[in-house]
């Protein structure tokens, strides 16, 4: 099993995860955006290291997909021009530098950033699809330090 494939297994685990939960998705104008936010440590070593990425208790990601919906329910991934930005509930911004992978059909956007333990911050994601509208949402996640 490629290191793409794990990783592309961990997002799509931590997917159904929240789905079972509390399905973190929005829709907008035929489309879908699903979000989620965890601690880095739940990134196994080997792909954190192939894709650069920290992994520390103090870190967290966030991953987004865009959808464009289909009659079949399971949706088709799309490429979009998307950003995100975090902010505290004190006003402090930082924009989050996200790095697009493909996983087969999949498409994933995931950045890192550092966190304070059982914080509540808001994420402001803007995005644009090809021949789609462009949207704006923001939500809010508390983080844990691990």
């Amino acid at each position: 099993m490629t290191t793409l494939t794990r990783l592309g297994m961990l997002l799509l685990t931590a997917f159904i995860s929240v789905t079972v939960t509390a399905e973190q998705k929005v829709e907008f104008e035929g489309h879908e955006l699903h979000y989620i936010v965890l601690n880095t440590t739940e990134i196994p070593p080997q792909v954190a290291e192939q894709y650069d990425i920290v992994r520390s208790g103090k870190r967290a990601f966030i991953n987004l997909a865009v959808l464009r919906q289909t009659d079949d329910g399971y949706g088709t991934p799309v490429s979009a021009e998307i950003s995100a930005v975090q902010r505290s509930l004190i006003g402090q911004t930082l924009d989050i530098e996200l790095a697009e992978i493909r996983e087969g059909d999949a498409i994933y956007y995931i950045g890192t950033f550092p966190i304070i333990n059982r914080e509540t911050l808001w994420f402001d994601v803007t995005l644009s699809v090809p021949n789609g509208p462009d949207y704006e949402f923001s939500f809010p996640q508390q983080v844990w330090q691990e």
